[in-house]
């Protein structure tokens, strides 16, 4: 997108980057290749996860069962060095995926972007990382005798922040934001606000998630928000609902003057940022047009960004009948009739998906 340089106004560079997606993806080049090639990367949920079939049934009326268990599913979350970080074998046995995948992550950050952690000992660097959910912890709290010393910050949602700023030993802002859906694009730009206002001067961002227990599948089965077909049809008139997936992603942030300055190489710009909330709407999980719109509005004029300049859009796209309404009118309000003559934007997916066998 080009903008408006707003005179003395900063923003943030992207210099670091690094990923754990499903279809074996772990770094931005395999990334591109499975957006370039289209691939397809739903598969299920595999079998050492948990017992699909005690908990599966096509009746979607069944009680605590599950119609689905399609998911975008990440290779080897189990498998990690812990003596790599400095962790016993007691305390790795209770560590929850997520940290160790954030731990893994933030390595691979800092080496994209040519840090050396050892450098920021001690420093304000800033940790935000989004986290959905407890399923780590719910699954060793079932068996209440296993119980014992490290399983208290070994599932924990505010440890996996916490557990990259202790082992790096970074002294800025380490926090967990839990905002559902969007709870990575949040720790986002609570790390760009940091940047920005001059309370730290590096930070991580990003966020992880993993489905490790079948009751995060009922729950939303129940709520009638999965595809029973396995797939998401987003903006589609055959869209029935969303799948589920795991993965991770981390950015190194640096003020994009500071990055320069040091000739670092910088991935993107983050020109701005902004979050809200709906407010009242019909019903607690139902979104709000006016409230997106208002938001959207707010971030391209406050970044300096015209429509008619927008390249690309990237949506949320719930693929259910009360979200895609309502995100395609935010934007078609907000940005589409804002393009002049031909504005329509691009975007990505929304195709019809045949279920892979």
């Amino acid at each position: 997108m080009k903008r408006t340089p707003t005179p003395g106004k900063d923003t943030v560079a992207v210099i670091g980057a690094a990923c754990r997606l499903p279809g074996g993806i772990t770094g931005l080049d395999g990334l591109w290749e499975a957006l370039r090639d289209g691939r397809d990367l739903v598969t299920e949920v595999p079998a050492d996860r948990f017992d699909k079939a005690w908990f599966h049934s096509a009746d979607q009326d069944r009680p605590g069962k599950s119609y689905t268990f399609a998911g975008g599913i990440v290779d080897g979350v189990e498998e990690w060095d812990p003596g790599f970080f400095g962790i016993s074998p007691r305390e790795a046995a209770r560590i929850d995926p997520r940290q160790r995948m954030a731990l893994e992550l933030a390595v691979e950050a800092f080496d994209d972007a040519g840090v050396d952690p050892r450098g920021l000992h001690g420093s304000d660097t800033a940790v935000h990382l989004g986290v959905y959910s407890l399923p780590f912890g719910s699954l060793q709290c079932r068996d209440t005798a296993s119980i014992d010393a490290p399983t208290a910050l070994g599932s924990s949602a505010t440890a996996v922040p916490n557990r990259v700023s202790y082992h790096f030993d970074l002294r800025g802002p380490s926090t967990v934001t839990d905002t559902a859906c969007s709870s990575s694009l949040v720790a986002l730009h609570h790390a760009c606000g940091e940047l920005l206002s001059g309370r730290t001067g590096l930070a991580l961002a990003g966020g992880v998630n993993l489905l490790l227990d079948p009751y995060e599948y009922i729950v939303a089965a129940k709520a009638r928000m999965l595809s029973p077909t396995g797939r998401c049809r987003t903006f589609s008139a055959d869209a029935d609902g969303f799948v589920r997936a795991e993965g991770g992603g981390m950015l190194l942030l640096k003020r994009l003057s500071d990055a320069v300055a040091d000739g670092d190489r910088v991935h993107a710009v983050v020109l701005g940022t902004g979050i809200n909330c709906d407010g009242r709407t019909p019903g607690l999980a139902h979104p709000g047009e006016e409230a997106q719109e208002e938001l959207l509005r707010g971030v391209y004029a406050g970044a300096g960004v015209s429509p008619r300049d927008l390249a690309y859009l990237e949506a949320h796209g719930t693929g259910t009948r009360v979200g895609d309404v309502v995100e395609c009118t935010a934007l078609g309000r907000a940005l589409g009739v804002r393009r002049g003559g031909g504005g329509g934007v691009p975007g990505g997916g929304g195709e019809k998906q045949p279920p892979q066998k």
